[in-house]
Formats: C-alpha cells, structure tokens, sequence
C-alpha cells in the first residue's frame, strides 16, 4: 500500500508503490524536492517553532539538564533566519523586477557574512574546534545515500541512528505502512553535475552556527547541501507459488528520475559532548516573500545583532507550539 506524505502548498509529488517518496523531474517546468521534514512542523505532526519563556514553562536548561546524552532532544527545527537562495529560473526577473531580484541577492549577500560570523564564534571563540569546510558535501552525501538505502530495505534501526526524531519517525511510519510482500531497491545512478551546484552535483548553500547561552559548551551547528542527482527505485513482488516452495520475486516497476534536493545536516553538542552529524530532513529555498516579512532579514541590523537574536530565538522557550 503506498504510503502519503503532506507537502507545503502549492507542491506536487508522486508517491511508487514502494512507498518512496520521489521528486518530480528536473526537466519539467518546475523542480520539486521530496520534504520529509518542515521547517515550522516536525514529522510527527507537532509544531516546532520556539517561543519565549513563561512563568509555567520551565527552561530549556532546566528540562534537558538532567538527561542523559543519548535522550536529549536532537529535532530542534531549522535555525531560525537561514536563507537559501533558490535557482535563477525561480529569482524574480531582473528585468520584469530589478528591485525584488536585487534584495533577493543583497538579502543572501548579507547572510553569507552573518553565516561565517556565527562559525566563526562558534567553532573559535565557544568550542576551539575546526571548522571542517572540506567535509561538508562528504558528509552530506553519505546521509543522503544512507537514508535513501535503508529507507528502501526498511532497515529501523539504522535509520534512528543517524537521522532526526522527526524525519525518522516519518520515515518509520512509512516502512510499517509497506506492504510485506514488497522489494524495494533505490540506486543512486549519478550526481549531475550542474551550473546550479558548481558542477559539483553538491552545493552548500548555508552553514549556520549557534551555541546555547543556557548549557555551557553547547549549541547546533546546520548545513544546508543542494544536491542535482539522478536516482533510480524500483519496486518487486515477492511470491510463493505453494507452500514450501522457493519465494518467485518478480519486478513491478523501476523509476528512474532527475531530482534537486535541499538537504539539512545537523551537529548538535550538549555539554561539551559532540553527538556526530545526523540528517534533520529536507526544506525548500527562501522565498521572496519570506525575505521580505521575516524579522530576521529586517535591514538595519549588523551581523552580531543576527547572531544574537538567533541564540535568543533558540533559548527563549524550547522547542513548542506558538499560543
């Protein structure tokens, strides 16, 4: 039984019978990207975005300072104020309107410096670590093949290991909604080596740093990677034609497409203890209208200001629903 994923407005998807959630197509008049994680939901259908304190709400420190590392929440959202510039088709027109397309590239001009900013007094000023640039679409590419494979095979256990509580429980969701007698097999053909990703097939589009005033040697670390792949399932029924006899698999369907994919990483430390990178999930580009109502694009603010106002966005309340 193929399985639904809920997808922002205005996207599209196709679902296979394997339940793999695919892209559509590069080649169409739109690129979509598979979102198995939202930047104001979480997967499990709770909202994730931060508020501020209250008198009945205790701290974020308070609720995590006696847990244990392996049990402290790793799903914190995508950091407030990340800005990912979308291809040039999807800019505004610098002709039609040279005014949104010149705050679009000032918008991620200014973020570039707030960005290296932020790891720059994360990794060297709070941790005294490196800041690991050459490992970056390395690491991104083992996640994404990682998840895609055992996602395929419905291995559990592997995916809790390496991907967030959100997208792992979307993901868990999925494998126990497969059909039993299903086979599934996902190959990664190739990276395409496009403008879009430097011809690289992998992109970093933001590198993004925040330490947790509240927990000492504590913060997140999130990397946003655009990938240009061409990717490959196909989907088998396995049979047995009597008792006993051996299992017939025969092949049901095989899909191979062109996919852009923006894909979140995250390297959370609590306590001076680093927990490895894992997979948040996937998000979409910024859009015009987001640059130009969030708060945290606002002109007139200096790179520190931005730091700051988004280690207050992450400590004010914790993770929870907006009243």
């Amino acid at each position: 039984m193929a399985s639904t994923l809920r997808l922002p407005a205005g996207t599209s998807a196709r679902i296979v019978p394997s339940g793999i959630f695919i892209a559509q197509s590069c080649t169409a008049g739109s690129y979509q990207c598979r979102s198995f994680s939202q930047t104001s939901l979480n997967l499990a259908g709770r909202p994730m975005n931060f508020r501020q304190a209250t008198q009945s709400q205790p701290s974020f420190k308070t609720r995590t300072k006696d847990m244990p590392l392996t049990q402290l929440p790793n799903d914190l959202g995508l950091l407030p104020g990340t800005f990912i510039k979308p291809l040039w088709r999807d800019m505004p027109s610098i002709f039609e309107s040279p005014r949104d397309r010149l705050h679009m590239e000032w918008t991620w001009l200014k973020t570039l410096f707030t960005n290296y900013g932020s790891l720059l007094q994360y990794c060297k000023r709070d941790n005294n670590m490196p800041f690991n640039f050459k490992q970056r679409r390395h690491v991104a590419s083992q996640l994404m093949e990682q998840m895609y494979t055992s996602f395929a095979r419905g291995n559990i256990p592997e995916i809790r290991r390496f991907c967030a509580d959100g997208l792992s429980k979307n993901l868990v969701r999925q494998i126990e909604k497969r059909n039993p007698s299903e086979k599934v097999e996902w190959t990664l053909v190739k990276y395409l080596r496009k403008p879009s990703t430097n011809f690289l097939g992998l992109r970093v589009m933001s590198d993004r740093a925040t330490s947790l005033p509240e927990i000492p040697n504590s913060g997140i670390r999130q990397i946003v990677v655009r990938v240009t792949s061409r990717q490959s399932t196909s989907t088998s029924k396995i049979e047995r034609v009597k008792r006993g006899a051996v299992p017939v698999e025969t092949l049901v369907s095989t899909k191979e497409q062109d996919c852009v994919e923006y894909l979140v990483i995250q390297n959370l430390r609590w306590n001076g203890n680093d927990k490895g990178w894992t997979l948040w999930g996937q998000t979409n580009p910024t859009t015009l209208q987001k640059a130009i109502e969030d708060p945290y694009f606002a002109p007139g603010l200096s790179a520190m200001e931005r730091i700051e106002q988004m280690r207050e966005m992450m400590t004010g309340g914790g993770p929870g629903p907006k009243k």
